[in-house]
């Protein structure tokens, strides 16, 4: 579940009356089912909304949650996946994760604090919310939130009882680093970005892009889909997608918003309109996330050498991902958009370079190289 969907989720079930839990993954180390920022909801009545891994580890953590609910004191969790690899779990993965555990009080000032964090994820704008962890002499544990703009602002927070408390200094948090957990003393501070909802511009609305937006919905990309012909961008072929324009294809291109959330695959119906609208994209100079063209290395090969001789640099062409996508040996529109998807995942998780099937990228099976005896 996205950011938002968790906090509205916990709206509803504050002005429902009710007290709600949330747990949230701050730390790991080693091979865990679940990153830093995952989140879970724990209702009043033991139902669940997201998750936060699966088997024991996140059966602990409802454990605790649910003396929460009771007795309303935040706690933290530290499970531990590499005591028992015989567990029948599919969650154990040899690592340990932290969770952070927040009963929420069907009061006017949470109420409002939940509400405006689920318009704060909501926004498409990006914030770094900074969760300070205190420590008192009994051993309890209270928390205060800060949230600083991308311009680094600190915002204003409806929360009004902490008026008088002063706001810590929030750590800095790298741009590449979305999460970060720091000890200073008696504190802890669990920091994350939150970074607008990623969009998926897919120019050509033929064959590949029916799969393609598809795909990328499910893995949580906005998608918008241009192309010339009213036969193609419809709502009848593509229901869901965020924005479907039938317009001319580099007049769009010069208009649309484009930034560093911005994911482009370029598949339009010829090779020369998918080079006309890189050189669009190109010529705007905004920083993408991600620009891909479909086309085979002959293909791409002759495209940047006809860019190059109109003026555009070598070393411009470096961030183009052509031919696009992951060579998973796909052929129909379906594995190609399978792929294509899979780089895009890749990119936004910061997976690095080396996609190759873990397997390989360990030389024997992961699970083989720490069993005693024979080598593998």
């Amino acid at each position: 579940m996205s950011n938002t969907e968790i906090y509205r989720e916990i709206v509803a079930q504050l002005q429902a009356g009710q007290t709600v839990v949330l747990a949230t993954v701050i730390e790991t180390k080693g091979s865990t089912p679940r990153k830093p920022g995952s989140r879970m909801v724990v209702r009043h009545d033991g139902s669940l909304a997201g998750t936060v891994g699966g088997g024991c580890g996140e059966a602990g953590v409802i454990q605790k949650a649910r003396l929460s609910l009771l007795d309303g004191k935040i706690r933290q969790d530290l499970a531990d996946l590499t005591d028992d690899i015989l567990v029948e779990s599919q969650a154990v993965c040899g690592g340990t994760f932290r969770v952070l555990i927040q009963p929420w009080q069907p009061i006017p000032k949470e109420i409002a604090l939940a509400q405006w964090l689920a318009d704060q994820a909501e926004s498409q704008q990006e914030v770094v919310l900074h969760q300070f962890l205190h420590t008192d002499p009994e051993g309890e544990l209270t928390g205060q939130f800060a949230v600083v703009d991308g311009k680094g602002n600190l915002l204003p927070i409806p929360h009004s009882t902490e008026g008088s408390i002063p706001t810590p200094e929030c750590p800095s948090l790298p741009i590449e680093k979305p999460h970060q957990f720091l000890h200073q003393g008696s504190t802890e501070i669990y920091s994350e970005r939150w970074e607008p909802e990623p969009t998926l511009v897919i120019v050509g609305a033929g064959h590949i892009a029916e799969p393609l937006e598809a795909i990328a919905r499910m893995a949580g990309f906005q998608t918008v889909v241009l192309d010339d012909r009213q036969l193609f961008a419809n709502r009848e072929r593509f229901p869901d997608a965020h924005k479907v324009i039938c317009g001319p294809i580099l007049e769009v291109l010069q208009q649309v918003e484009l930034n560093r959330f911005t994911y482009l695959v370029l598949v339009t119906r010829g090779h020369t309109l998918d080079m006309d609208g890189l050189k669009a994209v190109m010529q705007r100079g905004e920083p993408l996330a991600y620009l891909g063209m479909i086309g085979s290395l002959r293909r791409v090969r002759a495209v940047f050498q006809l860019m190059e001789e109109e003026g555009f640099h070598r070393e411009q062409f470096s961030q183009v991902h052509s031919p696009v996508g992951l060579d998973i040996g796909g052929e129909t529109p379906g594995e190609i958009a399978i792929s294509v998807v899979a780089e895009m995942v890749a990119v936004r998780r910061r997976a690095g370079v080396d996609t190759r099937p873990m397997v390989a990228k360990h030389a024997v099976h992961p699970a083989l190289r720490a069993l005693p005896g024979k080598k593998a």
